[in-house]
């Protein structure tokens, strides 16, 4: 469903934030809009705010819901206020992603929904724990990763009678002589749908846009969905020009530079003083995880603050190479797993080109305690270094012996050097989630550490 926020409501809103120019709202905060994943309740929390749901008008199918109707994991627009990490939200609307069949499921992290891949991980939820099988009906929720890829969030088993079809993605091949265009493996015939919102397909291409496409027929062999007939197609994402505090959670899906770069469907262009959490500037690559803050003006987002959802950077030596995943040496209990996104340099193509030995470098995101889900593989020339960057999960000990648990990893902080600041002050600032970085080398199967720093 396209987050459409052009209602009087909103565009009052939205005016009131222009004029302002990031003034407060009469809450108390400043006016916000936040589009993201929904972490969890007790009020709503969506990009690590905590929004008080009192009073706002939530959306779900265009049609009025509850806050009951949420879940952990569907993708929300709030509009609203905030102040700090609080806020009072005055308009929820949710931006499924997929209604269609189960059409296979190669394996249990790669499924096929209308003709789109989902990625199924530990951080995926399903209504009553229930997992839709192949055939079976589905409503899935989460965010658009790359063409024809949805990182799935929540999944939902749907009965009959069945809602209509809806797919959301990147269009290619958009052909107005045919009046069609496919999403992933999907052809959309638009022939005879309302596209009143889209750019007129006579003179301009559709291709790169990010849209959503509904309609209630599909030609194909049950329960693979060919050919979607549309009744409706129209642009997918906030839909707005200008907002004083803007958020969007989202997957870097293009890049001009590491200055300017496409969140979803959102341009966003960083500057000197942007601030950088859990990465820096450098780590900004299509298939990277964001949250970012900033402005948005004239259709363009400027940073105040990118915050990396792959904060994982790991290197060392492989020790064992499995069918998907691989492990490694000092570092017990680290589970590096890849997948069809995931981008493998140094002059490999695959898992398939890695052994045991290889040194690499990994960029990837947590997936449970000491699970690593690999966003990048690099294999690199043959050295003893060691680095473990992640968020501390515990600290335990008595200086100057302290153990900060990585990963999994237990680092013995003994002889180890801070950088910038002494023994002390790291300890005072550094608690569970904090973001560190280890750094050491490779003696036979164990590491001895000698550099850590705050990264955030």
């Amino acid at each position: 469903m396209k987050t459409s926020l052009f209602g009087p409501l909103l565009f009052g809103t939205l005016l009131a934030l222009a004029s302002c120019g990031g003034g407060t709202s009469g809450t108390g905060g400043s006016g916000v809009i936040s589009t993201g994943t929904i972490t969890a309740f007790g009020s709503v929390f969506v990009n690590g705010v905590e929004f008080n749901t009192g009073g706002a008008t939530i959306v779900l199918d265009d049609n009025p819901a509850a806050e009951s109707n949420l879940r952990v994991g569907m993708v929300v627009t709030v509009s609203g206020s905030r102040s700090g990490s609080s806020g009072s939200a005055t308009r929820i609307e949710v931006d499924d992603a997929l209604k269609g069949f189960v059409e296979a499921k190669p394996d249990a992290n790669h499924w096929t929904v209308m003709g789109q891949t989902v990625l199924v991980d530990d951080r995926t939820r399903f209504e009553n724990n229930v997992q839709p099988g192949v055939g079976d009906f589905a409503e899935v929720h989460g965010l658009v990763v790359a063409d024809g890829t949805i990182s799935g969030g929540f999944i939902e088993k749907k009965n009959a009678p069945f809602p209509a079809f809806e797919v959301k993605g990147f269009v290619k091949n958009h052909n107005d002589a045919s009046k069609t265009f496919d999403i992933g493996t999907l052809t959309v015939n638009y022939s005879n749908a309302t596209i009143n919102d889209m750019p007129n397909p006579a003179t301009t291409s559709w291709n790169g846009l990010l849209v959503e496409a509904k309609g209630s027929t599909c030609a194909g062999t049950a329960p693979v969905c060919g050919t979607l007939t549309a009744s409706k197609v129209e642009p997918n994402g906030p839909q707005m020009r200008e907002a004083a505090d803007f958020e969007i959670e989202g997957f870097v899906t293009s890049l001009t530079s590491t200055s300017d770069f496409v969140v979803a469907n959102q341009r966003v262009l960083t500057t000197g003083s942007t601030r950088f959490e859990g990465g820096v500037a450098s780590d900004i690559a299509v298939g990277v995880k964001l949250e970012v803050e900033g402005v948005l003006a004239s259709g363009v987002v400027t940073a105040s603050k990118v915050e990396f959802g792959d904060g994982i950077r790991i290197e060392a030596d492989i020790d064992t190479v499995g069918a998907s995943s691989f492990t490694l040496r000092g570092l017990p209990g680290i589970t590096v797993t890849v997948n069809s996104l995931t981008q493998f340099e140094g002059g490999v193509s695959g898992l398939n080109n890695l052994v045991a030995g290889n040194h690499v470098r990994v960029r990837g995101r947590a997936s449970g305690s000491n699970t690593v889900i690999a966003t990048e593989v690099e294999r690199r020339s043959a050295e003893s270094r060691v680095e473990l960057q992640g968020p501390i999960q515990s600290i335990t000990g008595a200086s100057p012996n302290q153990i900060v648990t990585i990963l999994g990893v237990a680092v013995d902080t003994t002889g180890v050097v801070f950088e910038d600041v002494n023994r002390a002050t790291f300890f005072s600032q550094a608690v569970a989630g904090t973001l560190v970085k280890a750094r050491g080398s490779l003696n036979g199967s164990t590491v001895t550490w000698s550099e850590m720093e705050l990264e955030d």
